[in-house]
């Protein structure tokens, strides 16, 4: 894990746009030099006045549309510019973010909410953009800017110089306190948002339960807490900048009253002359003012830092890939799968098991029921030979090969899923049946589609394969989502096939069109299917019974029947129960 620090890291990123961040630099110093000659033309046409130099007046006022006309310039190129170097800036991390996200192992989404993470790359992203755009411009550009009126008014007067340039030092101080504070401040408010981002994200995304189980109270009261966190820590972060503001304008005001009357003094004095004066005021809003911001834009940098570190913290966390993994490399043989005393613990810890000593072989083309009651291990196998973990212990082979001995990309590509909850993604149904394979052609998508009972479905919507589906297939009843989820799985053509309770969800009809799309699916295909109904898999060619993480008995439904064991006795229950539910 790198050990740079947050700002260091950020510069990489700014280094790649080097001719970008030249351009700001001289907009930044010609920005300089104009206002430094608002300060002299104040001087040149304050002086013509006294003097009564009329003459002088059309030069003036040409002088004046000059400096007006490249002020205009410049602002525009140095606005367009950070602008500029603040998206690309902002838009490489979030590339950069999303590529490590991708990589992340299983564990790590186990471990972090999903809308922690979609803070990350909302309101921290901007935050980043933000400090390699405006404020660390402002951070260069503001030092610059008063270190050159500080030089103007040596020219003018030095004594006067000397009283306003105080203000510097001070400035400093105020920014160097109040700015580790605001950091802290901003770490906490980011967490805080990123929790109740993840709140909302689960309560949008449940509607039909909060309405059916009235949560409505509920859920505001919840909220209003997460709210109210977020306004305690907005209100101390609001007191410490005003009070960093206040401070810092209290010394500016009075830095500036003292300049003025003593510049008042030496005019009264006859020892400076009118013209002067008014350059002098000028100078000294360019001197007051960039101390007077420096504070307010070393918390901004603070802040932005805060979340560029929680940024790289994502992009710091190990992953399973060293690279983005090519599409297209599905296998199309298979001889046999053997999980060799496998035991498994999401703590690595002996005392906390979820799997213990798993043994059992599938040959290619058999059908491998995998049943017991909830929390016997069934899903935690399923991730383990999906590659989403590793065994703690024991070894999975296909062909001989141990898994850890392959490619992750490699090892997956043996296996297709249907899972219980069925993932869909939002756009259109092309994009989700192709998401089996990219590289299929029409003809091989539409052939899927009707494998799987999707198809005439599918062709009396308005829109046919292009008809938008909505967030996580939302327009789309239940049996037509698995339907595609299953037409998917159809077009990948992977040796192994994985069905996670695909009908449990189902009512009776759409269960039945399922079931028939799943057997024309596992038709030369191996299957390890985790089976609720055992009336579905009593022709597997073998089941495994699952209790307490241990597989206790394995065999073929008659066999297992007659040891009059674990099977048969959850086989037995759930005839009663269907036998209750009829009578």
């Amino acid at each position: 894990m790198t050990t740079k620090s947050p700002f260091t890291r950020l510069l990489k990123y700014m280094s790649r746009y080097k001719l970008i961040y030249v351009g700001l630099v001289i907009t930044m110093l010609i920005g300089i030099v104009l206002d430094l000659s608002v300060a002299w033309f104040l001087s040149l046409i304050t002086n013509a006045a006294v003097k009564l130099e009329v003459e002088n007046w059309s030069n003036l006022i040409l002088l004046a549309l000059s400096i007006l006309i490249c002020l205009g310039l410049n602002t525009y190129f140095d606005t367009y510019l950070k602008q500029k170097a603040a998206l690309k800036v902002r838009n490489d991390v979030r590339l950069d973010t999303l590529n490590h996200v991708l990589r992340l192992p299983q564990s790590y989404y186990d471990k972090n909410h999903s809308g922690e993470l979609l803070t990350r790359f909302t309101s921290d992203n901007q935050a980043v953009g933000d400090a390699s755009g405006n404020i660390i411009m402002g951070l260069l550009r503001n030092p610059l800017l008063a270190i050159s009126a500080f030089i103007y008014l040596l020219s003018i007067h030095w004594p006067l110089a000397l009283i306003s340039m105080s203000i510097g030092p001070l400035m400093i101080l105020v920014g160097k306190l109040f700015g580790e504070a605001m950091r802290k401040k901003s770490n906490k408010l980011q967490m805080a948002i990123g929790t109740t981002t993840s709140f909302l994200q689960d309560v949008l995304g449940a509607s039909i339960l909060v309405k059916l189980f009235g949560l409505e109270k509920k859920i505001s009261k919840q909220y209003q807490q997460y709210s109210n966190e977020i306004s305690e820590i907005e209100r101390s972060q609001g007191k410490i900048q005003g009070t960093a503001n206040a401070v810092s304008s209290g010394i500016a005001n009075i830095t500036f009253m003292i300049a003025i009357l003593v510049a008042g003094y030496f005019v009264a004095k006859g020892e400076l002359e009118v013209g002067a004066m008014l350059a002098f005021i000028q100078l000294m809003n360019y001197l007051v003012q960039p101390f007077s911001i420096l504070p307010g834009l070393w918390s901004s940098m603070q802040q932005a830092l805060a979340g560029a570190d929680r940024i790289f913290q994502i992009i710091d966390a190990p992953k399973e890939y060293e690279k983005l993994p090519n599409e297209g490399g599905i296998k199309t043989s298979f001889n046999e799968l053997v999980v060799s005393s496998v035991s498994f613990s999401y703590t690595n810890s002996e005392d906390s098991l979820a799997l213990t000593n798993v043994n059992f072989r599938v040959n290619a083309g058999q059908t491998v029921a995998i049943v017991g009651t909830s929390g016997g291990g069934k899903s935690t196998l399923l991730k383990l030979l999906l590659g989403l973990y590793s065994p703690t212990q024991g070894a999975i082979e296909i062909d001989g090969r141990n898994k850890e001995s392959m490619e992750l990309r490699e090892y997956r590509d043996y296996f297709s899923l249907v899972p219980q909850d069925t993932v869909l993604f939002s756009g259109t149904i092309r994009d989700n049946i192709l998401d089996g394979n990219r590289m299929a052609d029409e003809e091989s998508m539409i052939a899927a589609a009707k494998k799987a009972n999707a198809y005439d479905f599918i062709m009396k919507l308005s829109q046919g394969f292009d008809t938008e589906i909505g967030e996580h297939g939302n327009r789309l009843s239940g049996g037509q989502k698995q339907r595609i989820a299953i037409a998917r799985a159809i077009l990948r053509d992977a040796p192994i096939l994985l069905l996670d309770e695909a009908t449990a969800a189902l009512d009776n009809e759409s269960e039945k069109i399922v079931q028939d799309a799943l057997a024309k699916l596992m038709i030369g295909r191996t299957t390890l299917v985790i089976a609720h109904r055992l009336t579905t898999i009593q022709n597997s060619d073998m089941i495994l019974v699952m209790e307490n993480g241990r597989l206790v008995e394995q065999g073929k439904h008659d066999e297992l029947l007659q040891l009059c064991g674990r099977y048969h006795t959850l086989y037995n229950a759930q005839f009663k129960e269907k036998d209750y539910v009829l009578s």
